[in-house]
């Protein structure tokens, strides 16, 4: 199961870096600080839009690895996997198997989970962005 999610995170991730989308954002976001937000925030969406934190991360390097390459970041790459593994957090609602998993083992409805585990996971990755945001810039590593 897990080979099978990866490789559904990758065709996907190659779909969309074939339609040109990263050539699209690169562009728009420019180097640096940009390039971590948009890791983190198309990190993100995709989770929220399909629920699998495994696929929104391996979609999100096949869209920003080319920008990554490409740019003139200013410190390590290694904070762009971490934006966007940060990124993988956020926005945990009834599409994701981890969603119900907390739910129903801990014997709370949605309303509890969405208000207990959604908020923190989200809190988790904000945060999780801003340190590594904040250590891009004191510590680049570049």
């Amino acid at each position: 199961l897990i080979i099978l999610i990866t490789a559904a995170g990758a065709a996907f991730g190659a779909v969309l870096k074939d339609t040109g989308i990263g050539s699209e954002l690169s562009g728009m976001v420019g180097s640096g600080g940009g390039v971590l937000l948009l890791a983190f925030v198309l990190t993100a969406l995709v989770r929220f839009a399909q629920g699998s934190a495994t696929v929104a991360m391996i979609t999100a390097v096949g869209i920003v690895a080319p920008i990554v390459l490409d740019a003139e970041l200013g410190f390590h790459s290694v904070y762009v996997a971490l934006a966007i593994g940060c990124g993988s957090k956020p926005l945990p609602w009834m599409n994701d198997s981890g969603f119900w998993i907390i739910s129903k083992m801990s014997g709370m409805n949605e309303t509890e989970t969405l208000k207990t585990f959604s908020v923190m996971l989200s809190l988790m990755g904000v945060v999780g962005f801003a340190v590594v945001w904040l250590a891009s810039i004191l510590i680049p590593m570049g």
